[in-house]
């Protein structure tokens, strides 16, 4: 065989040969080629897992806080009544103290209203005799009021305390009004108070004037000079005048 043929036979071979090693090589590659997408596929499907367990961590982690917030209002909610309670027990044991005297107090009450009661009808009596059915008729009221069992003492207290009051304005101030003459019968005559300082009265026609003397009990006539004066502070007494100093005629002691 000559040289020729011999390279020849040598070129055959591996052309050959190298035609059937290239499928063998190129399926190894699909393969890793199928094996790096498996992987990516795997590793993107991972990451998916991962971050879905990082939102579910941080949901859980909201909630927890939320619930830690829920927790620490409930407390202090529950301390804020626990205040209200312990003020409450302290109001309600100053109560029971305070109904544990209430007798004690309706029983010292009862004498002392009938003491102001005694106190004020004898004022009535030694005072100027200026409305004087008007005060007897009040007072008669409040003894009734205390002499009967349905009258609550606070209702009792009130009009007693009410007479008082009364009582105490009728020394403010002017008052003027009709009434009977105090010496004669079938007259009218217009009475005059001067607070509890003076109590005068004047006929129909100015002829009378009469101021009452506390220390005699009794009237006394007043010069007419003075009716002009009287005339004047009976209408601002009445408010048919502007106010305005007047005199009050005094009873001399002498």
């Amino acid at each position: 065989m000559s040289k020729i043929s011999i390279v020849k036979h040598v070129l055959l071979a591996g052309t050959a040969a190298m035609v059937f090693t290239v499928p063998a090589h190129a399926q190894s590659l699909e393969r890793a080629m199928r094996v790096a997408k498996s992987s990516t596929a795997a590793s993107a499907a991972s990451q998916q897992r991962v971050e879905a367990l990082d939102d579910d961590a941080d949901t859980m982690i909201r909630d927890y806080r939320a619930v830690l917030q829920q927790i620490d209002n409930i407390k202090l909610f529950v301390d804020q009544q626990d205040i209200y309670l312990e003020s409450q027990s302290s109001e309600l044991a100053s109560l029971r103290r305070q109904l544990g005297t209430v007798e004690a107090v309706k029983q010292g009450m009862a004498p002392m209203m009938l003491r102001m009661t005694v106190a004020i009808e004898d004022s009535i009596e030694a005072d100027l005799p200026f409305l004087m059915s008007e005060r007897r008729a009040r007072i008669e009221r409040v003894k009734s009021a205390l002499g009967n069992p349905d009258v609550t003492p606070v209702e009792q207290y009130r009009q007693v305390l009410n007479a008082f009051k009364i009582e105490v304005s009728y020394g403010q101030g002017l008052d003027s009004y009709e009434g009977k003459h105090p010496t004669k019968e079938g007259s009218k005559v217009n009475f005059l108070r001067y607070g509890r300082v003076s109590l005068v009265y004047m006929t129909k026609d100015e002829a009378e004037i009469g101021v009452y003397d506390l220390a005699s009990k009794a009237w006394k006539e007043v010069s007419g000079k003075q009716a002009i004066e009287i005339r004047q502070a009976i209408r601002v007494a009445k408010g048919e005048a502007a106010p305005k100093l007047v005199i009050a005629p005094i009873v001399s002691s002498n």
